[in-house]
């Protein structure tokens, strides 16, 4: 994403951007978020307050404001919360800013956008993209893991692929390099970021779990859902809320439920610290430890 496009976004968006007591941290989502942000039973018009105060820090350039806020247009009143109306210009805006800050969810969550507004080739890049800074954070040489239900990432590249059609290859490979590298020169343009919550393990879920209601689709084509999780201090999670998720808000719906068997670090004695995360969950993560039951 280019400098000028920023630009563009900043300006589309213009009416919430005289606040000028936002910032990049403040307020952050996690708080929006917590005030009642995606709880459906929230009042309209403190949505609409919370909604303006998100759409302020998004455009302040906090990335998980970006992210949200994107969900929130892409999927308007679908959107158990319906904080905005759907709107995929100004999705598409916002998770393009936050794939800029290196958002994996928000790069997926544009290869979505394209597949749905018919701009395949898009959406190929964006599967591509994700992948490769998927594979540098995990230290891994793919992305494809051995599974007996659908990888949500392997669907959507054939989902991709499928409606790409035939294609040049070189060619697209080198749009694919050039959007990596534009993505790269932005992430290394971001002034340095301080994280002084204390530290968070990575989730796991205890074998022996069960999942009602899974749906064919769920597990055929690999439900993907993501919430935003506050974390006790016993590692457990205390409120959650979905964000976004894939065949639709139903399919997050579902997989909720296996959320709340997550386990996270627990702090120290004494240390009663709430951590905040952006948590996502697939079928095929479950899979392996949660038992499936439609």
């Amino acid at each position: 994403m280019t400098r000028q496009l920023i630009l563009l976004a900043c300006l589309a968006f213009a009416p919430w951007a005289h606040a000028s007591d936002c910032t990049a941290t403040s307020p952050p989502a996690g708080a929006l978020v917590g005030q009642g942000l995606l709880d459906p039973a929230t009042p309209d018009a403190e949505r609409q307050r919370l909604g303006d105060a998100l759409m302020c820090s998004a455009l302040a350039g906090n990335a998980s404001s970006q992210e949200i806020a994107g969900s929130l247009y892409r999927w308007g009143p679908r959107h158990p919360a319906h904080v905005f109306p759907e709107d995929h210009a100004r999705a598409r805006d916002l998770l393009t800013a936050a794939a800029s800050q290196g958002r994996l969810g928000a790069m997926l969550k544009l290869a979505e956008l394209e597949l749905a507004d018919g701009h395949p080739r898009e959406a190929m890049i964006w599967v591509q993209v994700e992948g490769q800074f998927y594979r540098r954070r995990e230290g891994k040489a793919d992305v494809v893991e051995d599974t007996t239900v659908a990888s949500y990432y392997v669907m959507l590249l054939k989902r991709a692929t499928d409606a790409l059609g035939r294609w040049d290859v070189a060619a697209l490979d080198r749009e694919i390099d050039a959007r990596i590298a534009m993505v790269e020169a932005q992430i290394a343009a971001l002034p340095p970021h301080h994280d002084r919550s204390p530290p968070l393990s990575r989730g796991k879920v205890p074998p022996q779990q069960r999942m009602h209601g899974a749906s064919p689709t769920d597990i055929q084509e690999g439900a993907y859902a993501q919430f935003f999780a506050e974390i006790g201090p016993d590692g457990r999670v205390a409120r959650s809320w979905l964000i976004d998720a894939y065949p639709n808000p139903g399919s997050g719906l579902r997989v909720s439920r296996a959320l709340q068997e997550v386990r996270w670090n627990a702090l120290p004695a004494g240390d009663t610290t709430m951590r905040y995360a952006i948590v996502p969950l697939t079928v095929a993560s479950l899979q392996r430890s949660i038992h499936l039951k439609s």
